[in-house]
């Protein structure tokens, strides 16, 4: 298998986030590769649990294959036999995620795809039909499935890379108030697709305090981390526009 030049994984990324390109691309030769090729295999499963046009088994089922086909060893044809079933709907930075698992460079490889293989039996889990979030607990849960093992994966990239350490409790509020963000954000487009992530019972005022329980220890993730790290680099920007563009939505709804 030929992994793709990192100037078109670039351009994948790019097309799914305007969130994390620009950090990304400001990464030196190492973590640039690392964190593009973690971000686009990540995207792949997400892309298989957010299908809007399989149903909730199906969903499932093509996660535990890829969880699988990970937890063995990762291969064009074995991904294939996975994907096979639906490959005409699966979007193309799915089809190609053993191209970039390709891009992470080998010292640090084995790591992501642990992460990604874990990611995918949980996302697997949490598609399966009747399985909802009902309370706080299940939120905490899932905001740490999806996006809080994440911030712990890059964790590592900064160890790995520089030696750089952060504090992995408050990295865990970081992914929860970035995800509780985004919940809060797309819950008009998530109900249009049947998806719905808020807790039984919850309207704005809850979730807006589960996001604020969670920013204080996003904060101190931040400001603990060297001044002139990666790290810091990499997380501070997107989590003052993410802070800017939730306080933007509040005012609207205020207003309105």
């Amino acid at each position: 298998m030929t992994a793709p030049t990192l100037t078109e994984a670039h351009r994948m990324l790019r097309r799914y986030s305007t969130t994390w390109y620009e950090p990304t691309l400001a990464m030196p030769a190492g973590l640039d590769e690392a964190i593009t090729g973690a971000y686009l295999c990540l995207r792949a499963i997400d892309e298989i649990e957010d299908h809007p046009e399989l149903g909730a088994e199906d969903r499932s089922a093509l996660l535990q294959g890829v969880a699988r086909a990970l937890e063995s060893s990762i291969t064009d044809p074995r991904l294939d036999r996975v994907f096979a079933p639906h490959r005409e709907s699966l979007p193309e930075v799915t089809l190609r995620l053993a191209e970039w698992a390709a891009v992470i460079p080998d010292g640090i490889e084995a790591r992501a795809l642990e992460t990604v293989a874990v990611m995918a039996a949980r996302m697997s889990a949490w598609c399966r039909p009747g399985v909802t979030i009902r309370t706080e607990q299940d939120l905490d849960r899932y905001t740490y499935a999806v996006s809080g093992t994440v911030v712990m994966l890059y964790s590592d990239f900064w160890s790995w890379y520089d030696g750089t350490d952060t504090d992995r409790t408050n990295g865990l509020h970081y992914g929860r108030a970035l995800q509780a963000g985004n919940i809060y954000l797309d819950h008009d487009e998530d109900l249009t697709r049947g998806a719905d992530y808020w807790p039984n019972g919850w309207h704005g005022t809850e979730m807006i305090r589960y996001i604020r329980s969670n920013l204080a220890g996003a904060h101190a993730y931040v400001e603990d981390m060297p001044e002139e790290s990666h790290a810091r680099r990499f997380f501070g920007p997107p989590l003052q526009r993410y802070l800017g563009k939730l306080a933007e939505v509040q005012q609207a709804s205020c207003a309105g």
